[in-house]
């Protein structure tokens, strides 16, 4: 355990003494990753958009601007390729995301990243993992962002049906009936349904509990909410007649408990082994306060011996004295 505590903590003072760097760094790789799964998800049918040195170049810019400008380059970025297979899902995907844009990202834009890197923990098959780290880090705030990112990866995923149902379309008539297809299949899909509503229930277990004065709340609060995803994934299935493959449910939580008590590691340890309680008042209110220390790794401690100009001058005259006599 010290050993890991040491780990923990010398990652942190470097990435602490460093930050000026590391912190570029971490936003630029993540950027990266971001465009690669949009272009991914989107089929990369706009060759500028897709090619790797417009993603190095909007990485290299997103690391040193704000998180709201990196989203709207990633919503250009799928619409070029949308609108590139077909204008029917380009327009439809940019009615989705300025809805987002205009309605919640602009007033919580904390809950930014939600929605821009949802489609990436879907395509590395952790999706299941974003309501446990909303839950954690957020709150019932990032509910709604994490729908749309849920929205956004099933719209990709179905494109293909829609470009051949639009190929059908030649007429303004037929045009009009394929955009209400487009929303219509979104809203018929019942995995997308069952992802949406599951989701939101375990990121508000997973928040309530996190938030208990209790011991061990933390970890106790990934744990259930990787449960709840198994028991509540399962029942939908049989329920809503979804196809969510059920050996993907299974260890799709297991990795969401086990990477968020990672996260969780990093974040904070606590020793509740030394918990205080304290009690006080003020002129209105009568205060209980119960204080749990943090695990920190002891510094070693360096003993330097300080010598000066009268000190050594002095250990002069003591050794000339003393030849003397």
């Amino acid at each position: 355990m010290a050993s890991l505590l040491s780990f923990r903590d010398g990652i942190k003072n470097f990435c602490s003494k460093y930050d000026k760097i590391v912190v570029p760094v971490i936003r630029f790789v993540l950027a990266l990753l971001m465009f690669w799964s949009i272009v991914h998800i989107t089929g990369g049918h706009n060759e500028t958009a897709s090619s790797g040195l417009i993603i190095f170049l909007l990485s290299v810019v997103c690391a040193f601007v704000p998180d709201g400008l990196g989203y709207v380059f990633g919503g250009v970025i799928a619409f070029m390729n949308y609108f590139s297979a077909s204008k029917e899902i380009g327009i439809s995907f940019i009615i989705i995301f300025i809805v987002m844009y205009c309605l919640y990202i602009r007033f919580f834009p904390k809950t930014t990243w939600i929605m821009m890197y949802a489609p990436l923990f879907f395509v590395l098959k952790l999706q299941y993992l974003l309501p446990v780290l909303a839950g954690m880090i957020v709150g019932p705030t990032a509910i709604v962002p994490m729908a749309f990112g849920a929205i956004f990866y099933y719209f990709s995923m179905d494109a293909a049906d829609y470009l051949k149902e639009l190929e059908k379309s030649t007429d303004p008539e037929n045009m009009l009936e394929s955009y209400k297809y487009i929303f219509q299949h979104l809203i018929d899909n019942k995995n997308l349904l069952l992802t949406v509503a599951v989701f939101a229930v375990v990121l508000v277990i997973v928040y309530v509990i996190y938030r208990m004065s209790v011991e061990y709340s933390w970890y106790a609060a990934i744990i259930v909410g990787g449960l709840f995803e198994i028991i509540l994934f399962l029942i939908g299935n049989v329920v809503l007649e979804a196809s969510i493959s059920v050996g993907q449910i299974l260890l799709g939580s297991v990795c969401a408990v086990i990477i968020g008590v990672i996260v969780q590691f990093f974040k904070t340890v606590v020793d509740y082994s030394r918990v205080e309680n304290t009690q006080f008042e003020d002129d209105e209110y009568y205060y209980y306060v119960k204080a749990v220390p943090k695990i920190v790794m002891a510094k070693q401690q360096k003993s330097v011996r300080k010598i000066n100009a009268s000190s050594q001058d002095s250990m002069e005259d003591d050794t000339i004295s003393g030849v003397t006599r």
